[in-house]
């Protein structure tokens, strides 16, 4: 009667190919949803600007959002990136600046919250002239 199944060393090569895939896989889907948390930020970031510049318009001067859950924010304002404040990834804020000598300025900053954290970029910042940042190293991969 001849023996049905897998050797052991059948076996242990299996897992290792598992795990080698494995150590491979792992990384790059922690880089790409990373990447996918920060699109959402910025994309939220733009908004905000946009938003910013409608009520400039409208108020001649800018709105300030702070980072603190949203009590009487006029609709369509966010002050996170995520599917909502509790599965948040970024805590959003708006820094205004103005006074009648000098033009009035803000600073949209997008701070990783929630247990997630961005080695790469870290902060990421958009303010009233277009220019973006982020206090990890160069804002170009960032952005």
């Amino acid at each position: 009667m001849k023996a049905r199944g897998f050797t052991l060393i059948e076996l242990m090569i299996t897992v290792a190919i598992v795990g080698i895939l494995a150590a491979i896989a792992l990384p790059a889907y922690n880089s790409y949803t990373t990447k996918a948390k920060r699109n959402q930020a910025k994309a939220v970031m733009l908004n905000l600007s946009q938003m910013e510049e409608r009520y400039y318009t409208n108020n001649y001067t800018y709105y300030t959002v702070s980072t603190a859950p949203p009590t009487a924010e006029p609709q369509g304002w966010a002050n996170y990136a995520g599917t909502s404040m509790a599965a948040r990834t970024y805590d959003l804020s708006v820094a205004t600046a103005g006074a009648s000598t000098v033009p009035a300025t803000y600073i949209i900053t997008a701070t990783p919250s929630n247990g997630f954290s961005d080695t790469q970029c870290g902060t990421l910042t958009l303010d009233n002239a277009g220019n973006k940042g982020s206090t990890l190293g160069n804002a170009s991969p960032c952005w």
